[in-house]
C-alpha cells in the first residue's frame, strides 16, 4: 500500500524546499498520512527528515521537523530509517523545546554508533 509515488514525491519537494513556510508545512503534513505509508516510504520521510534537521537554521522549522520523527517513532513507522544526521544539529541550536524530541530519539542515534 502506501501514498505513492506522487504523493511522496510531493511532500519531500516540500520537506527540502528552500522555503521556511514549505520546510515547516511539509514536516506538520508528516502526520496527516502517518497510518498510510509503507515501510520504505516511512524510512524515506524519516531519513529526510533527519538529514533537513542536522543543518536547519528555523527554529520552527527544527521544532515541526522534530516532532514529524517524533509522531513518526510513536506510531512505531521509523523501522531501521538512519537518524544518525540528528547528531550534527549545533548544541547551540537546540532550544528547550527541541530537547525532548532528541532524547526520545536517542536510542535511534545510539543505534547507528555500533
Amino acid at each position: 500500500m502506501g501514498i505513492g509515488n506522487r504523493r511522496l514525491a510531493e511532500l519531500i519537494r516540500e520537506l527540502v524546499s528552500d522555503d521556511g513556510r514549505l520546510r515547516e508545512t511539509g514536516s506538520d503534513r508528516v502526520e496527516d498520512w502517518m497510518n498510510s505509508y509503507s515501510p520504505k516510504e516511512a524510512r524515506f520521510i524519516a531519513e529526510t527528515l533527519a538529514l533537513m534537521a542536522s543543518f536547519e537554521e528555523s527554529r520552527e522549522c527544527l521544532e515541526a521537523q522534530l516532532h514529524a520523527l517524533s509522531e513518526l517513532d510513536t506510531a512505531d513507522r521509523i523501522g531501521v530509517a538512519d537518524l544518525t544526521p540528528l547528531r550534527d544539529i549545533p548544541d547551540a541550536r537546540v532550544h528547550v523545546e527541541h530537547r525532548e524530541y532528541l532524547e526520545d530519539l536517542a536510542p535511534y542515534l545510539e543505534k547507528g554508533a555500533e
